[in-house]
């Protein structure tokens, strides 16, 4: 398998090839042989979905000596299905990265050089561990397509609503518990439309704590039978009541006594 996957870089080299996919091969390790010798200095594309990476490069050491910044005109890289843990500051260099996919690896963090990237268009962070996002994200003026679903965020950096280009921003299955939506803070221009719009629909608010709410909402069903409300309609008692709340703490909480 090595000498195959040597046999693959050298004939891309050698024919400057501008895509090179190096799927389902079965690596463990960033192979240095695309670095070598200047790297693939006319790659444009590089695909290395369902592997076993776990880093970039092999120690961090190699940083320092190949580095995945040498790829200077990559527009397009996939490492999604590995076991990434750790994505090195040098793809900060890769100043031409207009797609990176990095879903389904084990990131609990992304390096802050990402924010370099100003020709993004495309994050995919999906499926990972991440606790936060980096602040210089903002900083990729270009990105349009921001896919963050399945981690462990817990609220979205506010500088995020300031992108100019960005049309789609999906964080579901995460543990939001509030977005930015400070209007001291945030102008009404600087907001992508779709959150613009969000501001003025929300779904509802919480009866437990008053607040809107744009996404999810939990019922609690309430018969009148035992409270004061039931004499308000003409001696009824089966007539029933539903709250709806924004989180499960709020639905444990709410009483219509109290």
């Amino acid at each position: 398998m090595a000498s195959e996957l040597c046999k693959t870089i050298s004939e891309a080299k050698l024919e400057r090839h501008k895509n090179l996919f190096l799927n389902y091969r079965n690596l463990h390790q960033f192979p240095l042989e695309l670095l070598k010798d200047e790297g693939l200095q006319y790659l444009e594309r590089l695909y290395m979905k369902r592997n076993s990476l776990t880093t970039l490069v092999r120690q961090p050491l190699y940083c320092n000596v190949y580095s995945i910044g040498s790829l200077v005109k990559l527009q397009f890289l996939d490492l999604s299905d590995n076991a990434l843990e750790i994505v090195c500051p040098e793809i900060g260099r890769l100043r031409s990265l207009r797609h990176l996919r990095l879903a389904n690896n084990q990131l609990k963090y992304l390096p802050a050089e990402v924010g370099d990237l100003r020709e993004l268009q495309t994050l995919d962070i999906s499926t990972n561990r991440l606790i936060t996002l980096p602040e210089r994200l903002h900083m990729c003026l270009s990105l349009q397509y921001l896919t963050a679903d399945r981690n462990h965020l817990w609220y979205v950096p506010r500088h995020l609503c300031q992108l100019p280009s960005l049309n789609e921003l999906s964080m579901a299955g995460n543990r939001l518990a509030f977005l930015p939506l400070d209007l001291n803070f945030l102008t009404p221009i600087s907001l992508p439309k779709s959150l613009l719009e969000l501001l003025h629909c929300p779904l509802g608010h919480c009866h437990r704590c008053s607040q809107p709410m744009f996404t999810i909402v939990y019922p609690k069903l309430f018969p009148l039978r035992e409270t004061p409300m039931a004499g308000l309609h003409q001696g009824r008692t089966t007539v029933s009541f539903v709250a709806y709340c924004c989180s499960t703490q709020c639905l444990q909480t709410f009483d219509l006594l109290s």
